[in-house]
């Protein structure tokens, strides 16, 4: 992989900026008027209390591991776009999920203003910096949006047990967490390198947010007499199953990775022959 360390140092820099001054400025100016919202929903005023300065905390720490990258990356480390990547990871984790109890609580999604710009941050690491294949790269912002949306659900199901001690929420909330995780791993892996293993934890992490997520969305659904956004991890996790099991649709996705590593076999070999 031809690494674009120019770049990739250059985008760094403005990740930890952006993760480090705005979290920051959003924080100090927001949270108190987060904290008196009125709640459309139940267990948004705890995610607006107590989970709205862990995202922050995440934001912030993506920064760091950006500033450190950007040294990796002018001193041509190897280990510099690994780290960039998990910083992307937990960047865009901590700049989208924040907005969803704003907008409950009649408040403006102020946290898009970082989330946009990661996006487009996200983008330009993977084709410019990392010559990721556009197949791979949607394939891990589809993996990314599951990731989100079961930390979510989890979450979610917190402030739930807090606020209303049902016991659905009691049961499912851990194993949204072990779904988030795994396809956490999997985002940051594909873009990396695509392996096997990747495709089999990507199946764990779907079908078990499937075997939590359905009866949490239909009830909630069924309480609320609306479609519930306890239904969007489940929605990508089937999604994502469907082209991990699809006859050689991963192969398809991952070809131009696994073509590169073939043509480097070669040529090492060739290499050593001489």
């Amino acid at each position: 992989m031809k690494i674009n360390t120019k770049l990739g140092g250059f985008l760094a820099i403005i990740g930890a900026v952006i993760g480090i001054v705005g979290h920051y400025v959003l924080f100090i100016n927001w949270y108190r008027i987060g904290m008196s919202a009125e709640s459309a929903e139940p267990g948004c005023e705890i995610l607006l209390k107590y989970i709205h300065p862990a995202l922050a905390d995440l934001g912030i720490l993506a920064g760091v591991l950006f500033a450190v990258s950007a040294y990796g990356f002018f001193t041509k480390a190897r280990w510099a776009f690994l780290l960039s990547l998990i910083g992307i990871t937990l960047a865009l984790l901590g700049s989208w999920f924040i907005n969803v109890p704003y907008m409950a609580a009649g408040l403006p999604p102020i946290y898009f203003s970082l989330f946009w710009p990661y996006l487009i941050i996200y983008f330009l690491l993977a084709r410019g910096v990392g010559k990721v294949p556009w197949s791979i790269t949607l394939l891990a912002l589809l993996t990314g949006l599951a990731y989100i949306t079961c930390f979510m659900n989890g979450v979610s199901s917190t402030s739930r047990i807090i606020t209303i001690g049902s016991p659905l929420f009691v049961l499912v909330q851990r194993l949204h967490w072990a779904a988030m995780i795994g396809w956490g791993v999997v985002t940051v892996g594909i873009l990396i390198k695509p392996k096997e293993w990747m495709r089999v934890l990507g199946l764990v992490s779907g079908s078990l947010e499937l075997a939590v997520g359905i009866p949490l969305a239909y009830a909630t659904a069924i309480n609320l007499g609306r479609f519930s956004l306890f239904a969007l991890a489940p929605i990508v996790s089937l999604i994502l199953l469907v082209l991990f099991l699809w006859p050689n649709m991963w192969s398809r996705l991952t070809k131009a990775e696994e073509g590169k590593d073939v043509q480097i076999e070669t040529d090492l070999s060739t290499a050593a022959a001489d």
